[in-house]
């Protein structure tokens, strides 16, 4: 059996130099010359489900309250949130701005009146509650 260094393995997967795969990183999430013009900008977000209720948190860095808006409409929850920069005259910047919109669809056994949103450390944090009916129910013995 022959034995693969890393190196040779790095290899087949990146032909080239350093340099080259810098370069296509780079290219690939939109880094690159400073005076390229602002780029778009990603909020990740995580969704988890407890017995009665659904929670979303949306990573929101530098977006002003105003600038979010969540609603709810035929069991989609849309979220859009708008980073601004301003009037720099940027010589580099790596940060994105502009509008994302996020959209999750809900079961029918959410509550939209239940529905809380919160802006707190540059994280947006939604709950739902479920419906009453859709939640577990423990049996008592007789």
């Amino acid at each position: 059996m022959q034995n693969t260094t890393h190196k040779n393995r790095l290899s087949e997967v990146f032909p080239g130099s350093l340099a080259e795969v810098d370069t296509l990183f780079n290219q690939f999430f939109g880094q690159g010359p400073a005076n390229r013009g602002l780029s778009a900008w990603r909020a990740p977000a995580s969704l988890w489900e407890e017995d009665d209720r659904y929670f979303i948190e949306v990573d929101a860095p530098g977006v002003a309250r105003d600038a979010v808006d969540v609603t709810f409409d035929k069991g989609v929850l849309t979220i859009a949130l708008e980073r601004s920069h301003g009037d720099q005259k940027y010589q580099h910047n790596e940060r994105g701005f502009g509008k994302v919109t996020r959209t999750i669809t809900l079961p029918d056994t959410v509550d939209p009146e239940s529905i809380e949103a919160g802006l707190a450390d540059g994280v947006l944090k939604v709950s739902v509650a479920k419906t009453p009916e859709s939640q577990p129910r423990k049996i008592e013995l007789k």
